[in-house]
Parts: C-alpha cells; structure tokens; sequence
C-alpha cells in the first residue's frame, strides 16, 4: 500500500509538471531564464508536496499498525487472563471435591468401626456365666463384612495383613479388618498371592 501511495504521488507530480509548464509560458513573457525558473520552482514545489503526502502517508501507516499491535495485546493479554483464571477455577473445584470424598470416605469408615465396635460390646457385657453363648456373638460380629460391596463386578478382596487376595463367593471376600478391592490383575502386579482354598 506504501508502494502504490509513493507512485500514484510521483504521478501526480509529473501531471503537475508537464501541465505547469505550458501555464507558466503562457503567463510570463517569453524568457528562458524566467521559463526555467517557474519549471524549477513547480518542480521543486511538487517534489516537496509529494514527500510531504508521502511521510504523511508513512506516519498514518506507522500509527495504524501501532495500534492495531498494541490492540492484539491487549487480547492476548485478556486471553491469558481468562485462561489462567478457568485454570483457577478447575483446580479449585477438583480440590473441593478429593477433599468431599476424603471427608465422606473418613466419614464412612468411622462409621463401619463405631458400628463393629457396637456390635462387639454386648457380647462383651453378657454376665460370665452366658460366656460360651457370648463367643459365637462375637465370631459372627467378626465374620461381618466390613466393606461394602466391591466398585465394580470381578473384583478381588485383598487382605493387606497377610498379603492374599480373595476372589469374591470365598470366606474372606470383604471380610477381613484390613483390605481392599482391586482387580485380580493388579493385585498380582502388587505382589498379593491367591488365597491357597476357594473357600478361604
């Protein structure tokens, strides 16, 4: 675009000159000396009008793209900010919610304890002379399962004490004080063994 500016100003100059010419001959008496110096002053006139267009030009250009720059920072700037705060905002919601699970799964497990605990002090309490009965009371309280049911389907029981894993329909499955589920895969990569019985 500067390129076009800087040749339509250069012709216009020319069409200035050639069409001067003939209106300073006319104008003044036929004088060579006089002739060569309206030329020269048109001339000079005209080269000056053209440089003056042509850095007018150049600064509106310099201008335009200064602050179409400056503009595009300013974007990019907002961008990066809207960016940065969704990032805030993700983070401090998936925060929100491990600390929701902890917090519910602390609850639960405080839960399932008080509740064994309950259920083990009665046969605890029970006078000595009902001891034998009190025994199987607590053996069943102990057999109880004391994790829920497995996440998901085909999963294993692993007792963490003992470092065997139980397959579900066994005695153990979910029955044990320590332990948790996991896929029969990955407790092997853990180094759990199967249990030795079906029925363990």
């Amino acid at each position: 675009m500067k390129r076009t500016n800087l040749i339509s100003l250069a012709i216009l100059a020319i069409l200035t000159w050639v069409l001067a010419v003939p209106v300073a001959a006319q104008t003044t008496p036929p004088s060579t000396d006089t002739t060569s110096t309206t030329t020269k002053k048109a001339a000079k006139k005209t080269k000056a009008d053209a440089d003056k267009t042509a850095d007018a030009t150049a600064d509106t250009t310099k201008k335009a793209a200064t602050k179409t720059k400056a503009a595009a920072d300013k974007t990019a700037d907002a961008t990066a900010d809207t960016t940065k705060k969704a990032a805030t905002k993700t983070k401090a919601a998936a925060d929100k919610t491990a600390d929701a699970t902890a917090d519910t799964t602390k609850k639960a497990t405080t839960k399932t304890a008080a509740d064994t605990t309950k259920a083990a002090t009665p046969a605890a309490s029970a006078p000595a002379a009902s001891a034998p009965a009190a025994k199987p009371t607590a053996t069943k309280a102990a057999a109880a399962p004391l994790a829920g049911p497995p996440p998901q389907k085909g999963m294993v029981w692993v007792n963490t004490d003992s470092g065997v894993y139980h397959k579900e329909g066994s005695r153990y499955y979910g029955k044990t004080k320590q332990g948790k589920y996991m896929t029969e895969a990955d407790a092997q990569k853990a180094g759990y063994k199967a249990s030795k019985s079906s029925s363990e």
